[in-house]
């Protein structure tokens, strides 16, 4: 009996099974997201969770996509729609484009989840840097709230997120465009859209449809008539007139 116990205890403890001790990746450790309670209350609610529970000194993209859970495309486009809305923030707009961008072709082919790539799952916003965003853009966010509603959930469910995603995609291309001008509007046509699929109202989705294709005409039409300007004065100077 003690040569088997002395066996037993030069061979060491048992190996645990992968499924006693699964391993977590840093993208998905993160106590305050995890803690999220995503499925209810309105947007600024769930911002202002993240923001409240944290008491790390960043949080990862991966980790409030794994919070959000169903909501996740539309609180993720706000979340990457609120940098271009604060002027202050430069360079991080632009930025935000590709993300949105990204959700809106998974939401165009019909994704139910959404699936970010490693490098921006595991990109970290620190919380000083997301708590400022979230005081600036809560205020506004609970003035909107107080206006919806679920109404014509039609317009703002499933069945239209493709349309809705064209729009704001399309928006997301302005917002990436270096300059004054580009990101205000886009930017805030792109949060009244992802509002309106969190709190599945279509009237706000009309709201935010309507400005994103107009300001996108706009741009537009403004960019074809600087570039026949700039063709029509390079043809003069070469044609000698």
């Amino acid at each position: 009996m003690s040569s088997l116990s002395d066996a037993e205890s030069e061979r060491g403890p048992e190996p645990e099974s992968p499924e006693a001790s699964p391993q977590v990746l840093p993208e998905y450790d993160n106590p305050a997201a995890r803690e999220v309670d995503a499925l209810h209350g309105s947007a600024s609610d769930i911002l202002t969770q993240i923001s409240v529970l944290a008491d790390e000194t960043e949080i990862s993209i991966g980790a409030i996509v794994d919070a959000l859970e169903e909501r996740a495309f539309g609180m993720l486009i706000l979340l990457f729609a609120i940098p271009a809305l604060i002027p202050f923030l430069v360079g991080i707009n632009s930025a935000a484009a590709l993300p949105i961008a990204l959700l809106c072709l998974q939401m165009v082919a019909g994704q139910r989840r959404p699936w970010l790539p490693r490098r921006i799952r595991t990109q970290t916003i620190t919380m000083d840097t997301f708590r400022k965003m979230t005081r600036a853009a809560v205020p506004w966010l609970r003035r909107v709230e107080k206006l919806t509603r679920p109404r014509l959930k039609f317009l703002a469910g499933r069945g239209a997120e493709p349309v809705l995603a064209v729009v704001m995609l399309v928006c997301a291309a302005i917002i990436a465009i270096p300059g004054p001008g580009t990101n205000g509007a886009p930017g805030v046509a792109v949060a009244l859209i992802a509002l309106a699929m969190i709190e599945r109202d279509g009237v706000l989705a009309i709201i935010g449809s309507t400005l994103g294709v107009l300001y996108s005409i706009f741009v537009f039409t403004l960019g074809f008539a600087a570039v026949d300007f700039v063709s029509q004065q390079i043809g003069r100077f070469f044609g000698g007139g």
